[in-house]
């Protein structure tokens, strides 16, 4: 874990309850679109806690962008959604208003290693 806050990556946006409700239908869209190609995958909401001292101002705490974890037998990976597109685990994005092609490319993928993707 880094030690000071130079090395640290910065925090990701903390999302509005419509916007993180919004990523998660269309994540939903695309994991419901996985299951019919026989993909499994779990979606996942994600929170940032931020613990306050009271000398230090502090990020907000709220929900950060959720992500679908998918399995496939060549590994775990991750598609996440900025609301426009989904980012998969190999570097390439799908419009996120097709889900069926995401899902067919993350398929098309599977029989490869997910470290060799990412």
């Amino acid at each position: 874990m880094p030690t000071d806050a130079t090395s640290a990556q910065p925090p990701e946006p903390i999302l509005t309850g419509p916007e993180a409700a919004r990523r998660l239908l269309l994540l939903s869209d695309l994991q419901t679109a996985l299951a019919g190609l026989g993909i499994r995958s779990v979606l996942a909401r994600t929170h940032r806690l931020v613990l306050r001292p009271p000398a230090a101002p502090c990020g907000p705490s709220g929900q950060v962008n959720p992500r679908l974890h998918i399995f496939t037998p060549a590994g775990t990976a991750v598609a996440t959604t900025d609301g426009t597109a989904y980012h998969l685990a190999s570097s390439q994005d799908c419009p996120a208003a097709d889900p069926a092609a995401a899902a067919t490319l993350i398929r098309k993928h599977a029989a490869t290693p997910m470290a060799a993707l990412r």
